[in-house]
């Protein structure tokens, strides 16, 4: 390469190398209280979860509207969005339900379980609200699923740490409602 090249690329291979954090801030999910719910011990496994192909990437995701998202700079996940997720809910649900095992597809324990969850995760964003949707099935051997989508939603918050302790709540609010089908549905 000519040297006229190469001070012609330098600046612009300067600005893209730029475009890249190279300390990107990680972040990861966390177990929230919640109420226990009455029911007896179980099994419980929580499959793979789904996710939207639009969040399975390592950064955080920004609603700009309806028809546009926006990838943070700097902000990664510390792990696998799909994984993190059934294990937070796993956490959560174990919290929900005292006396049960719950446990991951992912997880080194493995069991017949009683009662397997699946969840697919259709939306899990912030725009004008934060919003989760998520569609659940819930089976039990020999029975059919029960299925149900359940759409939660809080205020918006403000930078990546409320978001994601807002999406930590709204992960604790599904295992709230997860529980109680868990219970309600009885053997």
């Amino acid at each position: 390469m000519s040297l006229r090249v190469l001070a012609i690329l330098a600046p612009l291979l300067g600005l893209l190398a730029g475009c890249a954090s190279p300390n990107p801030k990680l972040y990861t999910l966390a177990r929230v209280p919640g109420p226990a719910v009455a029911a007896p011990a179980q099994t419980i496994e929580i499959r793979h979860v789904g996710l939207a192909r639009y969040l399975d990437r390592p950064g955080m995701v920004t609603r700009v509207d309806a028809y546009r998202v926006t990838l943070a700079d700097d902000a990664r996940w510390a792990e696998p969005l799909a994984d993190m997720l059934a294990r937070v809910i796993a956490a959560d649900l174990s919290a929900r339900l005292p006396g049960s095992t719950v446990f991951t597809t992912a997880s080194a324990i493995s069991a017949a379980p009683d009662v397997t969850v699946e969840i697919d995760i259709q939306r899990f964003d912030a725009g004008s609200r934060f919003t989760l949707v998520a569609a659940l099935a819930l089976r039990r051997a020999g029975q059919a699923p029960k299925l149900t989508t359940i759409s939660l939603a809080a205020p918006p918050p403000a930078g990546e740490e409320n978001q994601v302790a807002t999406m930590s709540r709204l992960l604790g609010d599904l295992a709230d409602r997860l529980a109680t089908l868990i219970a309600n549905d009885g053997h």
